[in-house]
């Protein structure tokens, strides 16, 4: 395989590349005699996989045997025009051949991104093939709200070929891949023009959950059973997609539990949709069913699921179920989906076989799960606890959220004595007086709405 070389517009060396060149001249030239005839094929993609079109192009210029340039032009922005315009003599509308725009998109955590072109010419030649290739970023203030990839070449065929390999390339070494993401409008920011946003995959042991025995299991098998053993279920006839409702009050552990199954599948693209960004469903969907096996994970569902009979139906809901039923049994895809409300819930949602296949509560901590927890959540604090039988009865009907605020509220009592006494242990020692002086400041009448927010119960 020949060498790759990228030749920029101020390298010299070509016609036109010294940023004085018509691009029309330099496209015609390429092509050869009659490039204004030739057919063009164009692909479009939604903004937030501008990244994975430029991972297509890149694969599939870095496999290819020949050489390629990249060339810019200035002045396209906010216009309209085609690889078939700048195929016609005098189609440049005022454009020259300049340096080639490029934008940093994300493309993993953290602060990981991939240079994209945002407007460029790539011209390639291998023996006698020729091919041009535009490629325009999303003109958000613009007539251009997509991804735009068009493709020229003196064999048509090669040019049909062509896109589809990128396309395939662009879905096969997506970016998204294995990775978590959620949607939402300002994820990337007006600068990236972009839905989706990545997140750090959550590390989360199983002696982290503190449940009724037998209740993970329940879960783990629809899930995380199903995702290991996907291929010995394909082989014996039995289908893949799943629905999984986790319901329960606020603060019982439902979106803790799902950072666990999310800390329990590597291998699995997670998408996260909740509050506004419910409305990107079909979005969502889309990009589950690309990057299978995938989790899509719809937290308060009930936003968007509440009966029809007490509302006006929402048409997010009936996009919903048409997702839902709309996969194929062969589709590695799990729906996930949490409530604080399991009473509200449109029954062609929860009580349809198909749609959901496990549902299950997340209770409130009995006495064994409340000295669990305060086993977990305590940390480096040390407890020197006189009765802990009567913290358990006093903390009867509260979440997990609310003990491990319970702790932290100690602790900052604690803390503030130590303080005022002068002492300078390195340990922290937390006593009943500590957490029953947090117990009556967050069970008292001026915290009645921390309590609800908290889970709290009536003490």
């Amino acid at each position: 395989m020949s060498a790759i070389a990228y030749v920029s517009a101020s390298a010299g060396g070509e016609p036109g590349a010294s940023g004085h060149g018509a691009p029309a001249e330099m496209i015609i030239g390429h092509l050869g005699p009659g490039a204004e005839y030739l057919p063009v094929v164009s692909g479009s993609w939604p903004p937030y996989d501008h990244v994975n079109v430029q991972v297509g192009i890149d694969r599939w210029l870095a496999s290819a045997d020949g050489r390629h340039r990249l060339l810019g032009l200035t002045g396209f922005r906010h216009r309209m025009f085609g690889l078939a315009d700048l195929c016609q003599p005098g189609g440049d509308q005022g454009m020259r051949i300049g340096g080639v725009a490029m934008r940093d998109l994300p493309s993993g955590p953290g602060d990981a991104v991939r240079s994209c072109v945002q407007c460029g010419l790539y011209l390639y030649e291998h023996g006698d093939l020729r091919i041009a290739l535009l490629l325009r970023g999303s003109d958000q203030r613009g007539p251009q709200p997509d991804v735009t990839l068009e493709v020229v070449a003196n064999d048509p065929d090669a040019a049909r070929a062509l896109l589809a390999d990128v396309r395939a390339l662009a879905v096969e070494h997506s970016v998204y891949r294995r990775q978590v993401i959620s949607f939402g409008d300002e994820a990337f920011g007006p600068a990236h023009g972009g839905l989706l946003a990545f997140h750090p995959r959550p590390r989360l042991g199983r002696d982290e959950l503190i449940m009724p025995d037998g209740l993970l299991d329940g879960i783990e098998r629809q899930i995380v059973g199903v995702a290991r053993h996907r291929e010995a279920l394909l082989g014996y006839g039995q289908h893949l997609k799943r629905g999984v409702l986790l319901y329960g009050e606020p603060g019982v552990g439902k979106t803790h539990t799902v950072r666990y199954l999310i800390s329990s599948l590597p291998e699995l693209t997670v998408l996260i949709l909740s509050g506004a960004a419910l409305r990107f469903i079909r979005e969502a969907c889309s990009v589950a069913r690309s990057l299978q096996p995938s989790l899509l994970v719809i937290e308060d569902v009930d936003l968007i699921a509440e009966e029809r009979g007490m509302h006006a139906a929402s048409p997010l809901l009936f996009q919903l179920l048409n997702e839902m039923d709309g996969l194929g049994d062969d589709i590695d895809v799990t729906f996930l989906l949490t409530t604080n409300r399991v009473d509200v819930l449109e029954p062609a949602l929860a009580s349809r076989p198909g749609r959901i296949d496990h549902a299950a509560e997340i209770p409130l901590p009995d006495a064994e799960g409340r000295q669990r927890l305060l086993a977990l959540y305590q940390g480096g604090l040390t407890l020197d606890l006189a009765d802990p039988d009567g913290l358990l009865e006093r903390t009867q009907g509260v979440t997990a959220s609310f003990l491990k605020e319970l702790l932290r509220r100690s602790a900052l009592i604690a803390l503030e004595q130590r303080e005022a006494n002068g002492a300078a242990e390195p340990s922290l020692r937390v006593t009943d007086e500590h957490l029953n002086a947090a117990l009556d400041a967050l069970l008292g009448d001026g915290s009645r709405l921390t309590r609800k927010l908290l889970g709290g119960g009536a003490a």
